[in-house]
């Protein structure tokens, strides 16, 4: 197995990837001193991010211990790097296969890995898919801290019977019809909830720049 050696890995949110760009300086990073890395298809590494997956017991002795930190008081038993040549991402795995942590590299790092992965020969992983990660794990830091705050919004809103602000925000996301507010009030929740993308990015600034106007 090929080790790559001197990169920063961001373990601290269990459930999801923080991408480099959003690493902040209160996260505790590992600064890893060797770590083992197999190439994979572009299909393994996207089912490894957007999956709880479990892996066979035999794989992880293949990596067992061979993940070291500069920190002589703690070591990563079962880790690695995964690539399929486009992205690089670090994984934690407990005794029992299941994938505990993700963490993306930061881009200069990322790209040097790429390039040494060029020469590596792809290998197939063996493992078994569970269940498909919640949506907002798959979202970025910010859109989760925007889609909370839409949320608490348009629920104070509700509670308050704020009936032309929250039809106004309903207006920006949708054509105007003649549902109820407690339909419009729904429509919203249930999107922010399942289906949260760019234009709920827009529609935080909107109510953001309500409250600075005031």
């Amino acid at each position: 197995m090929t080790y790559i050696y001197d990169v920063l890995l961001n373990f601290t949110d269990e459930n999801r990837i923080i991408e480099f760009f959003e690493w902040e300086k209160e996260d505790i990073l590992e600064h890893v001193k060797k770590i083992p890395i197999m190439r994979v298809s572009s299909k393994t590494l996207k089912d490894l991010v957007t999956y709880n997956i479990k892996v066979e017991k035999s794989f992880l002795e293949r990596i067992k211990d061979i993940t070291t930190l500069y920190k002589k008081t703690k070591n990563l038993q079962f880790a690695l790097l995964i690539s399929d040549l486009n992205r690089v991402i670090g994984i934690e795995f407990n005794k029992d296969g299941e994938i505990i942590s993700r963490s993306s590299l930061l881009l200069d790092e990322e790209e040097e890995i790429i390039e040494e992965c060029c020469d590596i020969k792809e290998e197939k992983l063996e493992y078994t898919l569970k269940n498909k990660l919640q949506k907002d794990n798959l979202l970025t830091r910010s859109e989760n801290k925007k889609r909370r705050y839409l949320l608490k919004e348009i629920e104070n809103l509700y509670k308050d019977q704020c009936v032309d602000k929250l039809t106004y925000l309903y207006d920006e996301l949708y054509k105007k019809d003649n549902t109820t507010f407690q339909e419009k009030y729904l429509k919203i929740k249930v999107d922010l909830e399942e289906n949260y993308s760019k234009i709920h990015n827009d529609l935080y600034d909107i109510v953001r720049l309500s409250y600075i106007k005031k």
